[in-house]
């Protein structure tokens, strides 16, 4: 008899809390037709709910298909009330505005456990593009979804469009494959992008032979002489690693220059629901054109949208700092890159690692202005990865810091702030 009530208890608990809760979940709430998305962790203890939301504290209950909790916090304050919709919660929320006084505002909530990887661990993609893009935009539909570790074997167009076997594969200027999807990601994110091979795969490229016009002064653009019918193509030699002239004057037929392959537009999707064409560059990423983004470098950018929707394109073989002729050693690609995400932890601009050097990104209209903030995100950097006081990000930077400038043809500068990593071998 005993054992029996006892059963029956256990079954009314069960029915009464419902089924487990417990784990990450992905909140989009939507207030006035615009969403935000919120990494959410719940933690259930019978009929007790506690966990987070983004960086706020959650208290609250759940019992049968009922679910109520606030949150307060380092984060946004507000609640939830709502119920078990099949595999989500839905219901209403209320979230403090923030803005001086004013009663909360009201939102609508959809919540979704976050997708699990697949069984058998990072799997290996072979990607071969169908389509390619002139925009960057988190309208574009996704045509991968990947996870975390996953890595992707793919290849690049040139900045025309034309591929490995000399094929007009696309029109506009720095044609991108993807995007990818990245599973998990969220705004407020940093997703990291590892290039683990990046290789010409054809034995041609062109490149400009006029200096841009914005880069010299009027003197030297009225007195240049260029002539109307130059060739810049080039022979890649991949063997001896070497580019040159395919047909070189006179004085150039001994000219070389190392192949040193780096991919100039790697993006995820702009804030704001912006379309913006991969010419150009920003906080996203984009038409950087940075010609340390190669093989081994690890690539950090800001996420915007959900899965942070992935772009790439634009191969070179080679770069001189700030693309001065307006095209470089231009050529298609063979890319390998894996990806990760850093989870709650935002930067503002695109940086690179590699090797020898922490490099932060400054992008913007003029090169005063992208240097500040080039300058600014190192600053931050080491503050927040060395817990370095002001005064001694001032000293390592007074003594070792280093600046190249990447673009500045495009419509916005680039300027990179490095910092060789043997300067911070001393520090944890």
């Amino acid at each position: 008899m005993k054992l029996c009530i006892a059963v029956l208890l256990n079954l009314a608990a069960t029915f009464a809390v419902g089924a487990d809760l417990s784990g990450e979940w992905i909140a989009q709430v939507t207030r006035l037709g615009e969403s935000q998305y919120v990494r959410v962790i719940l933690v259930q203890d019978g009929a007790k709910l506690t966990g987070t939301w983004g960086k706020s504290e959650i208290e609250g209950s759940a019992a049968g298909s009922r679910v109520k909790f606030s949150f307060r916090g380092s984060g946004p304050s507000g609640s939830f009330d709502g119920a078990i919709d099949g595999a989500e919660l839905s219901g209403q929320g209320a979230m403090d505005q923030r803005r001086g006084s004013g009663a909360p505002q009201a939102v609508a909530v959809k919540m979704q456990r976050a997708v699990a990887p697949p069984k058998g661990g990072a799997k290996t993609w072979d990607f071969h593009a169908d389509e390619f893009h002139s925009t960057y935009s988190g309208a574009i539909a996704a045509v991968l979804r990947i996870f975390p570790g996953d890595q992707v074997r793919t290849s690049l167009l040139d900045d025309d469009g034309v591929d490995s076997k000399m094929q007009q594969r696309a029109g506009g200027s720095n044609p991108q494959i993807g995007p990818f999807y990245i599973e998990g990601a969220l705004p407020g994110d940093t997703l990291v992008v590892k290039l683990t091979r990046v290789r010409v795969n054809r034995d041609s490229a062109q490149s400009g032979s006029r200096i841009k016009a914005n880069l010299v002064d009027p003197a030297y653009l009225s007195g240049a002489k260029y002539e109307a019918g130059f060739n810049a193509q080039w022979t890649l030699d991949s063997e001896r690693r070497i580019a040159r002239l395919a047909h070189p004057t006179e004085k150039m037929k001994n000219y070389t220059v190392p192949i040193r392959p780096m991919v100039g537009c790697i993006a995820t999707a702009p804030p704001f629901h912006q379309s913006i064409r991969t010419l150009d560059l920003g906080p996203f990423g984009g038409n950087m054109d940075y010609n340390q983004v190669g093989e081994g470098a690890t690539l950090y950018l800001p996420v915007f949208e959900p899965g942070a929707l992935l772009f790439m394109g634009d191969g070179h073989a080679a770069m001189g700092d700030g693309e001065v002729t307006f095209a470089a050693v231009e050529t298609s690609l063979d890319v390998e890159f894996t990806v990760d995400i850093l989870k709650g932890s935002a930067i503002a601009f695109p940086r690179v690692e590699n090797q020898e050097y922490f490099m932060a990104m400054g992008i913007a209209g003029s090169l005063d202005e992208a240097t500040r903030i080039a300058t600014s995100q190192m600053a931050n950097w080491l503050k927040q990865a060395y817990r370095l006081t002001d005064n001694e990000v001032a000293l390592v930077m007074g003594t070792a810091l280093k600046y190249d400038i990447a673009e500045m043809v495009d419509p916005q500068y680039n300027v990179v702030a490095k910092i060789p990593k043997l300067a911070l071998a001393g520090f944890k």
